[in-house]
């Protein structure tokens, strides 16, 4: 079990913006441990694989915690199917999906969504997740476009693989930074797994460079 107040000991601002992230394989009974912790802790988001829905909520439901279900590897060729799986989590108890999808199939992905939208993801979260390391600073604003086209509530960056100094972390984020619309209503979430060292450079870049998005700056680590 992770200790977010010892993992962040020394900035409890950044603890205060930590979520978590359930694996897939987490059986009923670490499900309804982690549950507790979250209450307990005040965590405000949770990411869990879409199964695991129904399985956390009646351990959160009273709490504010938002439960989102994790979509990996979402195409473009089978969009109904999918959405029958959104509409399905969402009546189980959860509060939103984190949609992960490559970049490049991003543009299509908002021009098939984007007429069932407003009517799927109603009252609900959508988190549009991208490997950060497929990102390039160029594509930027073309990504950008397409989240506002498609009124993502949240974008979801994920680092598939910490290389440390090799991976340029710290230039991808400002990046992402330097290209994001100061009027957005989009909160900024970084699933991090175990790389915690993360957090602290990700939340001193976003206070200097968009400190009007602290509030909405989430880290989701492991569990």
């Amino acid at each position: 079990m992770i200790d977010i107040k010892e993992i962040f000991d020394n900035n409890l601002d950044v603890a205060k913006n930590v979520a978590l992230t359930l694996s897939d394989k987490c059986d009923s009974a670490e499900l309804a441990g982690a549950a507790e912790y979250m209450v307990e802790m005040n965590i405000p988001s949770v990411s869990v694989a879409p199964k695991s829905v129904p399985v956390v909520w009646p351990w959160v439901e009273k709490s504010n915690l938002k439960i989102l279900a994790r979509f990996d590897d979402v195409g473009v060729d089978d969009l109904s199917g999918l959405a029958i799986n959104v509409n399905s989590v969402f009546k189980q108890g959860a509060d939103g999906a984190q949609l992960i999808l490559k970049l490049s199939e991003l543009k299509r992905f908002v021009e098939s969504l984007s007429s069932v939208r407003d009517d799927l993801f109603f009252n609900k979260d959508l988190s549009v997740g991208l490997d950060m390391f497929e990102v390039w600073p160029l594509d930027w604003a073309g990504v950008f476009e397409n989240l506002k086209k498609l009124k993502a509530s949240s974008l979801l960056l994920i680092m598939t693989a910490d290389t440390q100094e090799k991976s340029d972390f710290v230039g991808r984020i400002y990046s992402v930074l330097e290209n994001w619309n100061a009027d957005s209503n989009m909160e900024l979430h970084v699933m991090l797994g175990t790389s915690f060292n993360r957090a602290e450079q990700v939340y001193r870049l976003v206070s200097i460079n968009r400190p009007e998005l602290l509030n909405k700056l989430k880290f989701f680590v492991s569990y």
